[in-house]
């Protein structure tokens, strides 16, 4: 294997680990928001029946709605987390990522080929 060679292979396991460190970051970001999500819900929850001494139906609807909510917000996280791992990905300078770009370049052509046949 020569320099260049091993010197590539270095900097994509750097390459690999960092980007496996900010996703770790980004997961736990996540996950802490999640939590504290989940919290605030069971809190508001709770105050809003105590407050207003809701019937069972009525205390179920608003429990469904914040549920709801809070369902909604773990989808949007989701997008953005894909959408910061996508752009990390597309600023990374890397050749393992350049050659798996022109490998499905290159499918995508003989898709294609293939098609018109």
């Amino acid at each position: 294997m020569t320099e260049k060679q091993k010197n590539q292979m270095e900097n994509t396991f750097e390459w690999f680990n960092d980007l496996s460190e900010r996703f770790w970051d980004l997961m736990l970001v996540g996950l802490g928001s999640l939590s504290w999500t989940q919290e605030q819900i069971e809190a508001m929850s709770q105050r809003y029946i105590e407050q207003r001494k809701l019937n069972r139906e009525e205390g179920a609807k608003v429990a469904e709605g914040l549920f709801l909510q809070m369902k909604n917000n773990q989808i949007q996280l989701q997008k953005m987390m894909q959408e910061s791992i996508n752009i990390a990905m597309q600023n990374m300078d890397n050749p393992i990522y350049r050659y798996f770009e022109d490998l499905n370049k290159k499918v995508e052509d003989l898709e294609q080929k293939v098609d018109e046949l």
